[in-house]
């Protein structure tokens, strides 16, 4: 499992609490950020490991070189500086591509995994074609409810959230899900500063239960739909949060979204008697951002361990969107990837070898349609 990663606007020296999306998916013993003990002199610097595209064949990394020359060399610094200019040619670069290829959408996701001495920064342009919106970015009309804070639980939330990313940026916590009150808890509370929060949560979550459901649901603020996927993971009941949150797999925020993955992400791994819904969770592997796509993928992979079921589901239906993954320059969608194709074929092929994947997948397609009677698509 690769470590804590956080994904971020394009500031790569900006404050860990300052980003969106900075909560492990899953963190166990010491896999986490952790402060090294060495001179500043050789404390490890950020610098970008790769550069990709994904969502369409029109458009690779020396195609995308092309197309922004210098001006995406000079992000590039300047992102690594923490320049406040860069987040303004971020969004122009981007702009720029999607108007060029007339895309549906266009964005960057910047990763950093965290590893105590290996800083990489990993850059993919998200990009949508109009001809995929239906399939990638069927989401749900933004809510418009407006709703008070029941029993300040979102203040709290956000209290907290920023506690613990402040003492994990300074070292002083290794976040440990399985010591979690909760189906899922990404700092636990296991440290003094943060133990205050486990009782108002716990209590407070089942309390307010119904209004959280609600502003997940209908709350017009994305912070708030986001906060309340998290609380309600303190009902501490696998079966019932998850039937809460697989709806809002589909909400029009990718925070949102990103916020119920990760409570999914442990559900399937910590409660395999709890039967997660297949088609939704498949579905999100083809969403449009990374982040996105990387919690899925976990999801996933934690599904298809135990059952041949999923796993015959994903052999009909979502192959594609793995080899896809495997394609791509993001670490941890190449890796789960890779655990599920190896579950789903039989086939040890290593990850590096995308042209073995591709052809055993053609040739389970054409064998599949030979069986069924049905005319195989071939060039």
């Amino acid at each position: 499992m690769l470590n804590f990663f956080l994904i971020l606007s394009f500031l790569f020296v900006q404050s860990l609490a300052e980003a969106q999306d900075t909560v492990p998916l899953k963190s166990k013993g010491n896999s986490g950020v952790q402060k090294l003990d060495v001179a500043p002199a050789l404390q490890p610097e950020p610098y970008v490991a790769s550069l990709g595209v994904f969502g369409s064949n029109r458009i690779n990394e020396t195609i995308l070189r092309q197309v922004l020359g210098k001006d995406l060399e000079e992000w590039l610094k300047k992102g690594l500086k923490g320049d406040d200019s860069a987040l303004e040619l971020e969004l122009k670069l981007a702009d720029k591509v999607k108007n060029q290829f007339d895309l549906a959408y266009a964005d960057w996701t910047v990763m950093q995994f965290f590893e105590p001495s290996d800083l990489a920064i990993h850059i993919t342009l998200d990009v949508v074609e109009k001809s995929d919106i239906q399939k990638r970015m069927s989401f749900k009309s933004a809510p418009t409810g407006q709703f008070k804070d029941p029993g300040g639980l979102l203040s709290a939330w956000r209290d907290y959230e920023e506690l613990g990313l402040s003492l994990v940026e300074s070292g002083q916590l290794v976040p440990d899900a399985a010591k979690c009150p909760a189906v899922h808890c990404p700092f636990g509370h296991s440290h003094k500063k943060l133990k205050p929060f486990e009782k108002k949560f716990s209590e407070g979550v089942k309390k307010h239960e119904k209004a959280l459901v609600e502003i997940l649901n209908q709350s017009a603020q994305m912070d708030d739909r986001a906060s309340a996927a998290y609380l309600l993971a303190y009902l501490n009941d696998a079966n019932k949060v998850a039937m809460i949150l697989v709806p809002a797999i589909k909400d029009s925020e990718p925070l949102v979204r990103n916020n119920v993955l990760r409570v999914l992400g442990d559900i399937a791994e910590r409660n395999k008697d709890v039967i997660l819904p297949t088609k939704p969770l498949l579905e999100a592997l083809d969403f449009p951002r990374a982040s996105d796509r990387s919690k899925a993928i976990f999801v996933v992979m934690m599904m298809s361990s135990g059952s041949q079921q999923v796993r015959e589901e994903i052999l009909n239906s979502s192959v594609p969107s793995l080899l896809a993954m495997l394609k791509g320059n993001q670490p941890d969608q190449r890796d789960f990837s890779h655990n599920v194709l190896r579950k789903i074929s039989g086939k040890e092929f290593p990850a590096t070898d995308y042209l073995a994947w591709n052809n055993w997948f053609n040739k389970m397609a054409k064998d599949r349609a030979i069986t069924s009677g049905k005319p195989s698509n071939s060039n």
